[in-house]
């Protein structure tokens, strides 16, 4: 009984032992540092793009500006342009 026991434990010992090689799901520390250096870099194409839309919003709300103060000072052409514009 005894021989059968210490059969049966050092088979499934082995048979543990072997079901960790050769592993493909698992990522090594290469393939880790490239995923992380991989989303830095798409972190950092993202506040880039931000910030660059941030400052073409402020050129697009300035520009707005500069054409509504000049459409102002023009003032209206004729009267019936007048009533154009309150509508």
């Amino acid at each position: 009984m005894r021989k059968a026991t210490l059969a049966a434990v050092a088979f499934g010992v082995l048979a543990l032992a072997a079901c960790g090689r050769g592993d493909q799901d698992k990522l090594n520390d290469a393939d880790l540092n490239a995923e992380n250096q991989s989303l830095d870099e798409l972190s950092n194409d993202a506040a880039n793009l931000a910030s660059e839309s941030q400052v073409l919003e402020n050129q697009a709300e300035q520009i707005e500006q500069e054409a509504q103060a000049a459409d102002d000072a023009a003032g209206a052409e004729t009267p019936a342009d007048e009533n154009i514009s309150g509508m």
